[in-house]
């Protein structure tokens, strides 16, 4: 397993089981005075979880204790594991306990930690070149941010793009420009520039699971909308 880029076997640490449970979910719904049927509205799906046990040994107690120590400070943030035995994917996981179980040895011990978090897959991309109207059919089970990048293909003024419903209108850009709205980061940029006052929105993109819909009010530039699938 790795984790933020590190194989664990450098803390001499193995992997020994992993475990996942789902979101937690409640159907949001009302049910008014009088009424014979409730009324329904959208649901948030919260983080699932997971649960590993990982086996450290060392050359002595003093070693071993400094080793687990060190591999904890991976968690003081968000930390990204790949490689996770029996699973696809990588997983985003937050820290959300901890527990040390000794052995009959010393030098060795079994650390339980508990995460809330999700798996993605890598980027996925849907390109729309100087089209009016396209479909994304989006992979995974939950909604994710999107990023959309937008290249001229002539000078563009009050370009808009449509997601979903939701609308995206570009001030202006210059043919070969290129402007990215960024979901993930809460960024736009135009040439790497901070462009947040360029972009008309009202929220950052994301997409749903399965068909999003896309418009454009002209074909004058190449669309890209890039996403990492994400699963329950």
């Amino acid at each position: 397993m790795i984790i933020n880029g590190i194989d664990v076997r450098r803390y001499g640490a193995t992997l020994l089981t992993a475990e996942t449970k789902p979101p937690k979910m409640t159907a949001n719904y009302e049910m008014m005075s009088k009424a014979l049927l409730p009324t329904e509205y959208d649901t948030d799906i919260p983080l699932g979880s997971m649960t590993m046990t990982i086996y450290f040994r060392g050359k002595n107690r003093a070693t071993l204790e400094r080793t687990m120590s060190s591999f904890m400070q991976n968690f003081r943030s968000s930390c990204i594991m790949e490689e996770i035995r029996g699973f696809k994917g990588k997983y985003k996981g937050f820290l959300a306990g901890d527990d040390y179980e000794k052995t009959l040895e010393k030098e060795k011990r079994i650390l339980t930690l508990e995460f809330d978090g999700f798996f993605f897959d890598d980027e996925a991309e849907g390109i729309f070149d100087q089209e009016l109207e396209g479909k994304l059919y989006a992979e995974g089970s939950r909604d994710t941010p999107c990023i959309i990048e937008v290249t001229a293909k002539a000078d563009l003024t009050n370009y808009k793009i449509t997601l979903n419903g939701e609308p995206y209108t570009i001030e202006s850009l210059m043919n070969d420009e290129t402007i990215v709205i960024n979901g993930k980061t809460g960024k736009i940029t135009k040439e790497r520039d901070n462009a947040f006052g360029s972009v008309d929105l009202w929220a950052f993109p994301k997409l749903k699971t399965g068909r999003n819909d896309l418009t454009f009010s002209t074909n004058g530039a190449r669309v890209t909308v890039r996403y990492s699938p994400m699963w329950l």
